[in-house]
């Protein structure tokens, strides 16, 4: 045998990859893992069970098994509702439905706000709710709605109200009259009146004789205006009395010469039922229906304002001058007032001679026709993002920040989406799934435009692509700021499917962006009745609570000349260690739960104390001990752990030790993917208490003395290169920090 080659294994921090050779493994990585989280000392230990939260509620939302598993379920976030700092809202929503919670409890899914009762959206079914939040209000939209819901929030009463919100926008369209745009029609259609009128032509423009600027022109000429024909081109400054707007036919004869179309949009109409509005605002009949079928699909507040998109647009009687809202984006005015949220129009008549410029604060739409299909915008720092099936694009202003007058669109990457949810915002950063892999988006340190890289594509791309379509297409994304992380939850089960619980999920992907490294969870469940995840929630860092004390002096209670004690009430901050919970539906009720059971089993209060059992494991990558070519032996192996054993229980008569620990280990020889291979070992206990102790009780601390357990185990078996499977035991704890080995390697090849 060759000289002896030892290996310490002490920083096992890269995580999961699978995107590496089994000749070319990297150091301190895993083939395969679960349940177990990386530490930023190198350490391993196993996550916490998953259960409710201390002082937990159950809502019932009333809805029977068949509405739930056919529904939708998520959590959205609300915070200072009607400029209250002292609140922050949690949003249940429950199919058709909406709860509200109060997040800076200890325990909000028991303090419902509200009253404690629900609102219902009218037309919400069984499609995703987008929400964000603009100047204290909270902005709801859906395929599903017909129009934007906005709600608001009555701290002193505690009450919830919403009401709706109509699109507005300037008819920049008009109709098609069937005419060349320098047509002078010697007879007068619905279609083109009403494309005069929208094109500053008013009725108030010119009377002479009873008659408006349109039909004078018809007597004069013979014709009627065509749409390259500004009335004003026809004013007269030496016009007789009668002449009310001092207008004349020849004259605009005589100085029109162009062909090019003058500008639309004197009316101020739904963007969504156009032909209707249309009707309403000319009082002309006979106009096409125009009507958008679809709906506002996603929402974002930047700049002062609000931004509206995700329609797949499918027009209903429409025309060749019908847009097509799938690639378009409409903005407000900037928002000083609620009735503002909806104002997707510049203030200014573009069809006066007077004032018609565009201002920096005006509302209006941007356009981005290579778009198939926009599923999300979202702000960031100095920009506003927009992610399409198709690609990735960017709107900024030229000067900074966003305004009506200055602004471009630019492409970031052609790796699309299909899932909002996917994309989590990291401190400016925006991380996301596409059909390619997960993308990060940053910007670049001197222009701050953003580029597009793959995550994935090195480390763990073989896992992404393996998990189904369904399970991507429906994953949710959160940024866990307090850890660094970022967590996706999705599901990968055979039954998994649109109309059989579709936000209920059963496995996280976890990036740790400070080791750059990825790791799995896998959620349990119980044989019957188990309660299900449905979404992240975002907690705030801190809980606010109240307690009363007397007011002394001294020693002494201050007392009112009634006889009672003065007692005041105080306000409470707790720092909270997490920063997010789960959203869960236990049968037809809704709760919150987190990791946060020592017992390590998932669902221990709803399984009456036992829950449902999960393995912690992972497979240590391939140790070739810088040689290929050479069988190999490792005799023994020494495992480092942290103590857990802090105490002692009662069970039944007996002492049992609190928090024991366990950690079972198999050598894998040889690249051995099965036990079939005959390259795999017999697991063995790799954590043991090395020496007796005898405690002195009940109430015994366990003072065993070391902190760090180190075992020497024999390793069984020889091959040309060795992996461990390192796997947890039922309810126990385990917290790896190391491992070392001495190898040795026969001298002939």
């Amino acid at each position: 045998m060759a000289a002896l080659t030892e290996k310490v294994y002490r920083s096992f921090i890269k995580g999961l990859v699978t995107e590496a050779s089994p000749l070319t493994f990297p150091e301190n990585a895993s083939i395969d893992e679960q349940n177990f989280v990386l530490n930023r000392d190198g350490s391993r230990s196993r996550r916490l069970g998953i259960d409710y939260e201390d002082n937990y509620g159950l809502k019932t939302t009333g809805f029977t098994a068949a509405q739930l598993a056919t529904g939708r379920q998520s959590f959205h976030r609300w915070d200072t509702p009607s400029g209250d700092t002292t609140v922050s809202i949690g949003v249940v929503r429950v199919n058709d439905k909406l709860w509200f919670v109060d997040l800076l409890t200890n325990n909000p899914s028991n303090n419902l706000l509200n009253g404690g009762s629900s609102i219902s959206l009218t037309g919400l079914s069984d499609s995703n709710i987008e929400t964000t939040v603009i100047n204290n209000k909270l902005i709801i939209v859906s395929k599903d709605l017909a129009k934007p819901v906005v709600l608001s929030y009555n701290s002193s009463t505690d009450t919830v109200s919403q009401s709706t919100i109509s699109i507005e926008v300037r008819d920049i369209w008009g109709v098609n009259d069937g005419l060349l745009v320098d047509d002078r029609p010697g007879s007068l259609s619905t279609t083109h009146k009403y494309n005069l009128r929208n094109q500053g032509w008013n009725p108030t423009i010119s009377t002479v004789s009873g008659a408006d600027a349109i039909d004078y022109t018809f007597t004069i000429l013979g014709s009627y205006p065509s749409n390259a024909d500004v009335w004003t081109l026809g004013k007269i400054s030496n016009a007789a009395s009668a002449d009310y707007e001092k207008y004349d036919p020849n004259v605009l004869k005589k100085n029109s010469t162009s062909n090019y179309q003058v500008a639309r949009g004197s009316y101020i109409i739904d963007a969504f039922t156009r032909g209707t509005e249309r009707q309403n605002v000319s009082g002309l009949t006979g106009l096409p229906l125009d009507k958008e079928t679809n709906n506002i699909t996603t929402v974002a507040s930047y700049a002062q304002r609000l931004f509206y998109s995700g329609i797949n647009s499918i027009v209903s009687g429409g025309d060749s001058r019908s847009p097509n809202y799938s690639g378009y984006i409409f903005f407000t005015q900037v928002i000083q007032s609620e009735d503002q949220l909806g104002k997707c129009y510049q203030v200014n008549d573009p069809t006066d001679p007077s004032i018609n410029d565009l201002v920096a604060s005006d509302g209006g739409s941007i356009q981005i026709p290579e778009a198939t299909q926009i599923i999300k915008v979202i702000s960031s720092q100095s920009s506003l993002l927009v992610f399409a099936e198709n690609g990735v694009w960017e709107v900024y202003g030229d000067t900074g920040g966003f305004i009506a007058t200055s602004f471009q669109v630019s492409k970031i990457s052609p790796n699309g989406i299909i899932n909002p949810r996917s994309i989590v915002n990291v401190g400016g950063n925006f991380v996301y799934w596409s059909k390619a892999g997960i993308y990060l988006l940053s910007p670049d340190a001197g222009s701050g435009r953003f580029s597009a890289q793959s995550i994935s594509l090195t480390s763990i791309q073989k896992l992404y692509l393996d998990i189904p379509d369904l399970g991507k297409n429906h994953c949710k994304g959160f940024y866990d700021e307090k850890e660094n992380r970022v967590r996706w939850m999705y599901n990968d089960s055979t039954t998994y499917s649109t109309t059989n619980y579709i936000n209920r999920y059963t496995k996280e992907l976890v990036l740790d962006l400070t080791l750059q490294a990825w790791y799995t969870n896998s959620i349990s469940s119980l044989a019957s009745n188990s309660p299900a995840i449905i979404d992240y929630i975002e907690i705030p860092g801190y809980a606010v609570s109240t307690a009363e004390s007397t007011v002394e002096v001294g020693t002494d209670d201050v007392i009112v000349t009634s006889g009672t004690t003065v007692v005041i009430t105080d306000t409470i901050l707790t720092n909270r260690s997490s920063l997010f919970s789960f959203l869960t539906m236990v049968g037809s009720s809704f709760t919150i739960s987190k990791y946060n059971s020592s017992s390590f089993t998932d669902w221990k209060t709803a399984g009456s104390g036992t829950g449902a059992n999960y393995s912690s494991y992972l497979v240590t990558g391939y140790e070739l001990f810088n040689d290929i070519m050479r069988k190999k032996q490792a005799p023994y192996i020494f495992f480092y752990f942290k103590r857990t054993e802090d105490g002692y229980s009662l069970s039944g008569a007996s002492l049992i030790l609190d928090n024991p620990s366990s950690c079972l280990v198999q050598a894998q020889w040889n690249w051995a993917d099965s036990a079939n291979s005959g390259k795999w070992g017999n697991q063995f206990q790799a954590y043991r208490l090395l020496r007796n102790y005898i405690p002195s009780g009940v109430g015994d601390p366990f003072d065993y003395g070391d902190s760090v357990i180190v075992t020497k185990n024999k390793l069984r078996g020889s091959g040309k290169c060795l992996s461990l499977k390192i796997e947890s035991e039922a309810g126990k704890d385990m917290k790896l920090l190391g491992w070392g080995i001495s190898a040795s390697a026969t001298s002939n090849v």
